[in-house]
């Protein structure tokens, strides 16, 4: 691969419990440092809603990748009916706060944040508009800044992940706070991935900061 292209896992073992030490079956941090993986994504909604992961458990696992050297893509974002209910920006606080004691002051620059609104994920849903993108990034990022400082906040990277595709993404591209994206279906076609790099790199290109694009 290309020395810009890294490799990450989809999900380490489960640190907590009776999964503390290392278990028959599991894919533990170390196995994916050992075979070349840099980053690991922890927090996706289907772990969460689907399979019971809680928030006590990602921060766990959050903190075991960062001690065996991987950066985290940490994923966040709340139900259709806590939308509703107004309870969006309290989901993703709570989210939020719960993974950040696992991450040293000095380490915000390994972590990825990726917004997921889950009522926005999956075929035929709509996805989250740019503005509101763009406000809870925003919010996120203010609440990185008042808990671990201005330089963790500049460090830290806010994704975007909800029904991306080459059609959407430049529109999420150019706002301040999504520094790149979290792709699903779309990222399954090749010519549909590069599309949507393509458009990164020259959001990049004219951004008068020079800040770095994830994809």
């Amino acid at each position: 691969l290309h020395e810009d292209i890294g490799v990450g896992g989809q999900n380490v073992y489960d640190a907590s419990g009776p999964n503390r030490e290392d278990n028959t079956g599991t894919t533990t941090a170390s196995m994916l440092k050992d075979i070349g993986c840099a980053h690991v994504l922890l927090g996706h909604s289907d772990r969460r809603n689907r399979l019971g992961e809680t928030d006590d458990l990602i921060s766990d696992k959050v903190r075991v990748a960062l001690d065996a050297g991987l950066g985290v893509t940490l994923t966040i974002g709340e139900l259709k009916y806590q939308r509703n209910w107004g309870l969006a920006l309290r989901t993703l606080k709570k989210q939020l706060s719960a993974a950040a004691r696992s991450i040293p002051v000095d380490a915000w620059d390994k972590i990825v944040v990726a917004y997921e609104p889950v009522w926005s994920v999956g075929e035929g849903a709509v996805p989250c508009s740019p503005q509101e993108a763009q406000r809870v990034n925003a919010y996120l990022r203010s609440w990185v800044r008042e808990n671990a400082g201005d330089e963790a906040a500049g460090r830290v990277r806010l994704t975007y992940t909800g029904s991306v595709d080459e059609k959407n993404a430049a529109s999420y591209a150019g706002l301040d706070d999504v520094d790149g994206f979290v792709v699903g279906r779309a990222g399954l076609d090749t010519n549909r991935l590069g599309s949507i790099v393509r458009t990164l790199a020259s959001s990049a290109a004219s951004c008068d900061s020079g800040g770095q694009n994830t994809l």
